[in-house]
């Protein structure tokens, strides 16, 4: 409970000064707010913890409200409790991306593409980096020794290689395989919503959390843009490799449409068939696996 305690406070504190920054530096977003909804009786006590697990974790102005108080403002709605973290925001992460990669080329640092760690080695409290041109990985048969072109002996090493993060780690000699976390992953599809004059919600929408995820949800884009997702869909056989390698299945799969209809017509009854259009597939890493539920998305809300 300790390390969550902490991660809230990060989420929290991270919030705040990504909204400084968007301001400072002009990027679009808006501070729209998110309502988490039940649509049913049993899920009111789940409802209410996270607005305790909220409270704990020093969230502002959470507050929840009956069924009709949220239908009022969001007059398509259905549920029968809603929590309002009216905090909650969206961005336009192009702007964010570019406004953060200027002011860090401006602080002197040196991105380097085409480029890959492809692990490493400790002499003592060192972490040594072993490089090596993308291209060389291209014909990798997967087990042979790969050879760095480059060792660089930073000062300061951060892991945030994505999907392929624990599997990298665990091509550093002399790091503990106990410290690296066991890697569970899932991929997730989008839908659009289509044939619509004007977006049907104001706000973030979010159901219960689920095993493995935050349910489908609504987002919304800066321009008005409604979209719902993503499920879970678990994903087995991903050896080390393979993360490493990035070799992961992205495929669109329009059947799974099929699955979206009847959630989100628990919270939004007026969908009508054949308006939902397939966006993408990402893949989440997630921090544990299909039955472990935990409530780590929403340390911030």
């Amino acid at each position: 409970m300790a390390n969550l305690k902490s991660q809230a406070l990060f989420c929290v504190k991270g919030r705040e000064l990504l909204y400084k920054y968007r301001k400072e530096h002009d990027i679009p977003h808006k501070q729209i707010g998110k309502l988490i909804v039940a649509t049913g009786f049993s899920e009111i006590p789940k409802l209410n913890s996270l607005m305790n697990l909220g409270i704990e974790n020093e969230v502002d102005g959470l507050r929840m409200m009956e069924g009709y108080e949220a239908m009022r403002i969001e007059p398509v709605l259905q549920c029968i409790k809603a929590l309002l973290s009216p905090m909650s925001g969206i961005v336009d992460t192009h702007s964010l991306m570019l406004s953060l990669v200027g002011e860090a080329e401006s602080y002197g640092t040196t991105f380097s593409y085409i480029t890959t760690v492809i692990g490493g080695h400790r002499e003592g409290n060192t972490i040594c980096l072993h490089i090596s041109d993308s291209k060389a990985l291209e014909n990798w048969d997967g087990k042979s020794s790969l050879q760095p072109e480059l060792v660089l002996v930073p000062n300061f090493v951060v892991n945030s290689a994505g999907l392929s993060a624990p599997s990298l780690a665990k091509r550093f000699d002399g790091i503990d395989s106990e410290v690296i976390p066991s890697s569970y992953y899932a991929r997730g599809c989008y839908f659009t919503l289509s044939n619509v004059k004007s977006p049907p919600f104001k706000h973030l929408i979010y159901p219960i959390p689920m095993h493995g995820g935050l349910g489908v949800h609504v987002t919304l884009d800066l321009n008005g843009q409604v979209k719902f997702g993503p499920d879970v869909e678990w994903i087995d056989g991903v050896d080390d490799i393979l993360s490493f390698m990035n070799k992961f299945d992205y495929s669109l799969c329009t059947d799974r449409v099929n699955r979206f209809y009847p959630e989100i017509r628990k919270y939004y009854p007026r969908l009508k068939d054949g308006s939902l259009e397939l966006r993408y597939t990402g893949i989440r890493p997630k921090v544990s696996g299909p039955k472990e539920r935990i409530f780590t998305e929403y340390l911030a809300l």
